[in-house]
């Protein structure tokens, strides 16, 4: 490599110094970076950049070779840091049983002396328990007469020590204070009973108003009913009559209309015998007057006929048998025109 593209060397004598001050590693940077920025390469010329990748591989290497010197130096200080740790847990640890086992008796005393003072103390607050604002808003006077009860049998002595003054006090305050809830609940409870009384009074007083109003009411339904029932029976009774009448005229009529039509049934009847009599004597007489006619022109014809064959020398009979002979089909191919 030529010389003046050669990074700065670092020696391990550096490294090691580098790291003994704050900020050594600094100084070593500004070094070799001074020396990496001062070195110019042309990227035009082929061994130039052939150069740089080398000069840049030097820096890379630079870098691992302080880095893994520091992490040696922090590797070691953490060995020797767990080593006194674990010989500060011991002592810490040994220390705190031997406090606990040299202060035993007192703390047990002391623990003794809690759980004294907590039993009376917590005695004295169950006394005044039963006094408490919440339960005496709710209880009953039955319930706050029982609880005067368990207060009363509640026996101060010598038993409470210290305390005793304190318990005979706190028991006297919750008396007081449950006899006077007692009064307020009795003449509470007796105004309610009275409130009840009233209320109930005033309930069967509305209730006996309902039932007068609905007895009124069902009697006014009941002469309705009756009126409306009577109405509709006579406007049913004339309804009916007319309904009867209207019936039997209706019956009347279609009586009359029934013989009227029989009557003219009989008389159309009548009539169209007599018409077909008519018809059929009237058909009778033109036949006949046709037949009259029929035979008078036949015998017309035939009389013209016989004369014919009279003037052709046949004899009256002789032209009689002929044109008989002839009318009865005897003669072929000759018939007589009428």
């Amino acid at each position: 490599m030529n010389a003046k593209f050669e990074i700065v060397a670092v020696e391990q004598p550096e490294i090691i110094e580098a790291f003994k001050v704050e900020g050594g590693t600094k100084a070593l940077f500004d070094r070799v970076s001074e020396n990496a920025r001062s070195v110019v390469f042309d990227m035009g010329v082929k061994k130039d950049r052939e150069s740089l990748k080398s000069f840049a591989y030097s820096l890379a290497r630079i870098k691992t070779t302080v880095d893994n010197h520091g992490k040696e130096l922090v590797s070691g200080i953490k060995q020797q840091a767990a080593v006194i740790d674990a010989d500060r847990k011991f002592w810490r640890d040994n220390m705190e049983l031997l406090q606990d086992e040299i202060r035993k008796p007192l703390t047990d005393f002391e623990q003794a002396e809690k759980d004294r003072v907590a039993k009376h103390e917590n005695a004295i607050n169950e006394i005044r328990l039963h006094a408490t604002d919440g339960f005496l808003a709710l209880v009953t006077a039955e319930l706050l007469r029982g609880a005067i009860d368990l207060v009363e049998e509640i026996s101060i002595d010598s038993s409470f020590e210290e305390y005793e003054e304190q318990a005979k006090l706190a028991k006297f305050e919750t008396l007081e204070a449950l006899r006077k809830a007692l009064a307020d609940r009795e003449k509470f409870e007796a105004e309610q009973a009275e409130l009840e009384r009233l209320r109930q009074a005033e309930i069967l007083h509305q209730q006996q108003e309902r039932e007068a109003q609905i007895a009124r009411e069902a009697a006014e339904k009941a002469t309705r009913e009756a009126e409306e029932k009577a109405r509709f029976e006579a406007e049913r009774v004339q309804r009916e009559k007319a309904e009867a009448e209207q019936r039997e005229a209706r019956l009347k009529a279609e009586k009359e209309a029934a013989e009227l039509r029989a009557v003219q049934a009989a008389e159309n009847e009548r009539k169209r015998i007599e018409a077909e009599q008519f018809a059929q004597a009237e058909a009778a007489r033109k036949a006949e007057e046709a037949r009259l006619a029929d035979v008078e022109h036949r015998k017309q014809i035939c009389g013209e006929a016989l004369k014919g064959l009279t003037d052709l020398g046949v004899s009256a009979d002789q032209g009689k048998a002929i044109l008989n002979a002839i009318n009865k089909g005897l003669v072929p191919h000759v018939s007589i025109k009428f």
